[in-house]
């Protein structure tokens, strides 16, 4: 009987062992194609939002090739970020991961070692396709909502509009309820906010918890949507960079030169975070547009920031809704980039007004808000 149990401790003593493995130190490797010499960075993404931390860092050989490392307490988000290039949202659910991507084709990288990866690049690709039908829709209904006697093909493009978000969302659902890694059910969570109603999340976001109770993102996840308003609860809390120092941001330009937001310290910059792929974004600009000529001679201007992947749609986009002030792009997956926490805004359209100092005074302007607000400060 007691060689038995010893036998049973020693086995146990492995498998926990063996579980163990996936964590601690961990190694992201690969190559890197027409991107010579550049630097390239291993940044950890922490759970609730705070700033990306850089783990390792190195400059490609000139073969491409790279070597990083990486110490993790749990399964957790990871991105390898090009300079002045493309990144990869990674999940150290193996000690060893191999990356191959080419800058000029960055979208169809290969990520190998890492089952969760690969599956967050599966998703983030279907998400993509239909996430472009739905901005079709949303840019018809624009259409006929301009045009008279439109009535009954509107509430058919409505009807399809909420079909193609339903359908969305259960590409989401899938996922998640699918997914055996924790990190990546995390993140998923995250992109199901966007367009799920909060009943549908909770249950979600419960259901993962539970499965992996020790996870730290999945509980704070739970923690959140299962807070609940008392009655007489006051009003929620304003943006928290209110009256703050703007986060600097140095992101590529229209024509492929870093441009920082501090080169316009001594304006009044409305900093407009949005994407050509954003229905609403679209139907928005043309009130920035109209802010923009009313007020762009009284020491104002505007910095346009796009979350867009796809450079021809970004351009085309600024074209075609003549958005003639200057604009950056991150160029790269939005869910992961760093500046949406430093901004901390999850959802698009989204904007800041920062004074000459380089403080923001207000956010979320729209409409005739965006108008009002500039008129009193630039008397």
């Amino acid at each position: 009987m007691k060689r038995i149990t010893l036998l049973l401790l020693s086995v146990s003593l492995f498998f926990f062992a063996c579980k163990q493995k996936k964590y601690g130190g961990f190694t992201v490797s690969g190559t890197i194609k027409n991107a010579t010499n550049a630097k390239i960075f291993l940044q950890e993404l922490p759970f609730g939002g705070d700033q990306p931390i850089v783990l390792d860092s190195g400059r490609l050989e000139k073969s491409g090739s790279f070597s990083l490392k990486g110490v993790a307490r749990e399964e957790g988000l990871y991105r390898l970020v090009l300079e002045n290039g493309p990144d990869v949202l990674l999940v150290n659910d193996n000690e060893f991961i191999q990356v191959a991507l080419d800058v000029n084709n960055y979208r169809e990288y290969t990520v190998t070692g890492s089952p969760a990866s690969e599956s967050l690049h599966n998703l983030f690709e279907n998400y993509r396709k239909q996430d472009s039908v739905l901005y079709a829709t949303f840019q018809q209904i624009d259409t006929l909502q301009k045009q008279p006697g439109t009535d009954s093909l509107l509430n058919l493009a409505k009807i399809k509009r909420e079909t193609q978000i339903k359908e969305m969302n259960e590409v989401v659902r899938a996922f998640i309820k699918g997914s055996k890694s924790p990190a990546s059910r995390y993140y998923a969570l995250g992109m199901a906010s966007r367009t799920m109603n909060p009943d549908e999340l909770k249950v979600l976001a419960n259901e993962s918890a539970n499965a992996f109770k020790e996870h730290t993102g999945l509980l704070k996840i739970k923690e959140l949507v299962n807070v609940t308003q008392p009655i007489n609860q006051a009003a929620p809390k304003g943006y928290a960079l209110l009256n703050k120092k703007a986060p600097e941001i140095t992101l590529m330009d229209t024509n492929n030169t870093p441009f920082s937001l501090s080169s316009l310290k001594g304006k009044y910059v409305l900093v407009d975070f949005w994407a050509s792929w954003c229905g609403p974004c679209r139907r928005e600009n043309p009130n920035v547009v109209l802010a923009y000529n009313q007020f762009k001679n009284k020491n104002f201007t505007i910095l346009g920031v796009s979350m867009d992947d796809n450079k021809e749609a970004w351009l085309e986009a600024i074209k075609k809704d003549q958005l003639t002030w200057k604009h950056v792009s991150i160029l790269a997956d939005w869910n992961s980039h760093p500046i949406t926490q430093a901004y901390e805004f999850s959802a698009i359209p989204f904007n800041v007004l920062i004074d000459p100092q380089g403080n923001i005074i207000a956010n979320d302007l729209r409409g005739g808000e965006l108008v009002q607000k500039l008129a009193e400060v630039l008397k």
